[in-house]
């Protein structure tokens, strides 16, 4: 029973899983994650077993690997070293979020926004920020207020060549600042700028909110932590923010495109306070891009852990008799349960390495102190993108741990097997930085702000020309599923946006006002309209990299499967809307469509365990008893069972007296 198997199914694939890493990865992020890989086993912080730490202790620990990072050196600038920097914060995901938090958190959020949003005044603070002489927070949520960020109602008034911060009641009170708990000396903080007893609207300042030698918070600012949270999220120090007459210098204010002179006049260069927020809205999608990496991870864990141990699980066989027992992986239902995921680890990824290229130029354009009007758009398309994906794939990867863990059975419930654990951490990729159901209101938004320019649309990503044409209905299957997929998003895409657009007409026309509409046009409509966009763009991309840039004909091969089982997997979840919207009549592009995706599933089988070396972590890294690459998972547990041996805890003595206490009383 222990005798593995899982290197007989990684010989019947038919290419080469390390070409298919570097091909997918780069051959240079490929290197340099090993390189991070090397450094952290050297090092006895990165060192851990299955035991559960208390959250005092997992700070601890984050914070002493964080310094252990600093000290590597790798990098100072998160976007003048990307390769560095996304090996790093790429292998510290999958290792442990917490520590990857305190780095992006301070780096690329903190640091970007300082960067983006500020000017030279700033440039002393951007310095300390890349030698990490400061750590900084990012404070934009409030207790009333998360999704709804313009109506933040923390506070900066001008008085007296200052600014003045107050948070005006409860609600207004900062929090879900990850690094603000205990460590951050310095925070970005958005808060409504009033001057001259005007409402200018929200703005992004820096300010320090600590002593670095004392750590003792300044004047007019209370800071706390927000208590426990589940799996490596206790580990974060997500803090609160209560300001009362804080004073700050006037340079606090982040004063690209906009000031206040000395004598307290406003003046900004913004042509429109639409064009201020687009700018603004760019900025902040880096965070959602990062999320959107979270749910890859997430299909890569789930994927990774539970089809290696479901070559090593064998149950039940064509006979009786242990030794006719077949590994789980052999039965159809397993792979449907499983595969998708896997082909959407791999699709994931390769969409948002193009977004990372595409935001890296936009973020480098914003820097540079660009404005114009292909910019804003640029802002715009980033931002509905963004809100649209990151929901998407983080809906994928929660769904993944989930689908895994049941997968794995009765052994995928044990803490070792990490997939709880996973679970847990990925589960707020769900709501931080947005809730997913409200952002993808912000990207139907954008959508439907084009539809009337159809004919005409032209976006920097280029990911909304589909809709300049009236897609054709359904006819028949080509040589090309992924072909026919896009052919059906398409149609599904321009279908719900037209509905949508005259739902909305509609309900104005009866006398509803724009937020009435906003609201009521969501279910079935503007909320799938999202996501249909967003999952087209997924897989034309996914698309373009296999033709454009892998020339490897066994990788090319290999991948086409790979995107093939994964659009499949993702319009089989529109069927009902595409038959109602009239795509298709009749049973047949159903009853075709769910026979290719269990084609789809089965094309994968002889390829999968290479395809999950390809994108699996390093053993180390992945620390899953269930998941070794050697596949020996029932060694591995009992390895883990064997620590806990004849223990006998405290409580035992307790026991004992209390069945003798018993024992006696019957007698009597």
């Amino acid at each position: 029973m222990s005798a593995p198997l899982i290197d007989k199914y990684r010989k019947l694939a038919t290419f080469d899983w390390r070409k298919l890493k570097a091909a997918v990865e780069g051959e240079e992020h490929v290197r340099l994650k090993a390189e991070v890989v090397a450094k952290m086993k050297s090092e006895p912080i990165f060192h851990r077993d299955y035991r559960v730490l208390s959250r005092e202790e997992q700070r601890e620990v984050i914070h002493q690997r964080w310094k252990k990072i600093v000290e590597w050196g790798l990098f100072k600038d998160p976007y003048s070293d990307l390769e560095n920097f996304h090996a790093l914060v790429e292998t510290l995901e999958a290792f442990d979020q917490g520590t990857s938090a305190r780095l992006f958190l301070h780096g690329n959020v903190f640091g970007a926004a300082v960067k983006s949003m500020g000017t030279e005044r700033h440039k002393d603070l951007v310095e300390k920020t890349e030698n990490n002489q400061i750590v900084g927070a990012f404070c934009l949520t409030e207790i009333g207020h998360g999704s709804n960020t313009a109506e933040v109602q923390t506070t900066a008034t001008f008085d007296k060549g200052e600014l003045v911060f107050n948070s005006p009641n409860v609600g207004a009170i900062k929090c879900w600042a990850g690094n603000l708990a205990h460590s951050a000396t310095h925070v970005v903080v958005y808060a409504q700028l009033h001057v001259g007893g005007k409402n200018e609207g929200l703005h992004g300042f820096v300010i320090q909110v600590r002593c670095p030698k004392t750590f003792k918070t300044l004047p007019g600012i209370t800071i706390g932590d927000m208590g426990s949270k589940p799996g490596c999220w206790q580990g974060v120090e997500n803090g609160w923010m209560e300001f009362k007459n804080h004073r700050a210098p006037l340079s606090s204010l982040l004063n690209k495109g906009c000031d206040i002179t000395p004598d307290g006049k406003y003046v900004t260069s913004f042509k429109s306070a639409s064009e201020k927020q687009s700018v603004s809205l760019g900025t902040l999608s880096v965070g959602r891009l990062g999320i959107i990496a979270k749910g890859m991870m997430a299909c890569t864990f789930a994927s990774t852990i539970a089809i290696r141990y479901s070559v090593a699980r064998r149950q039940f066989g064509p006979e009786k008799g242990v030794e006719n027992e077949i590994p789980v992986l052999e039965y159809p239902l397993q792979q449907y349960r499983l595969f998708p995921y896997l082909s959407a680890a791999i699709c994931i990824r390769i969409f948002q390495k193009k977004f990372v290229e595409h935001f890296t130029e936009y973020m480098m354009r914003v820097m540079m102190g660009e404005k114009s009007e292909e910019l804003s758009e640029f802002s715009k398309e980033v931002h509905a993108l963004s809100s649209g994906a990151k929901p998407v794939s983080t809906w994928l990867g929660v769904e993944s741990l989930g689908e895994a863990r049941k997968a794995c059975g009765g052994h995928g419930f044990l803490h070792m097997s990490r997939l709880n654990t996973l679970r847990d951490d990925n589960d707020p990729s769900q709501t931080f930085e947005g809730e997913n159901f409200m952002i993808l209101q912000q990207t139907s938004n954008i959508l439907l702000g084009k539809v009337n320019n159809l004919g005409s649309i032209r976006t920097p990503m280029s990911t909304m020309s589909f809709l300049n044409s009236n897609p054709s209905k359904f006819s028949s299957w080509s040589s090309n599923p992924v072909d026919d997929v896009l052919s059906a998003y398409r149609y599904l895409t321009y279908h719900l946006l037209q509905t949508t657009s005259s739902e909305a007409n509609k309900l104005k026309k009866s006398g509803k006002s724009s937020f009435e509409v906003r609201n009521e046009i969501q279910v079935h409509r503007a909320v799938n309209l999202s996501i249909a966009y967003t999952e087209h763009t997924m897989i034309d991309w996914v698309q373009k990299f296999i033709t454009e840039e892998v020339d490897d004909v066994t990788l090319n091969t290999v991948l086409r499967k790979v995107l093939n089982l994964f659009s499949l997997f993702l319009l089989e979840r529109h069927l009902a809307t595409l038959y109602i919207t009239g795509y298709a009549t009749g049973g047949k592009f159903g009853e075709e469509l769910r026979e290719k995706l269990r084609l789809a599933v089965e094309e994968i089988k002889p390829e999968a365990m290479s395809l999950v070396d390809s994108i699996a972590p390093d053993d180390f890294v992945l620390h899953s008893a269930l998941g070794a690459s050697d596949g020996r998972a029932y060694d591995h547990i009992m390895e883990e069972f064997r620590k806990y041996s004849d223990e006998q805890p405290r409580w035992v003595c307790d026991l004992a007296q209390f069945l003798q206490k018993n024992s006696q009383n019957s007698k009597l």
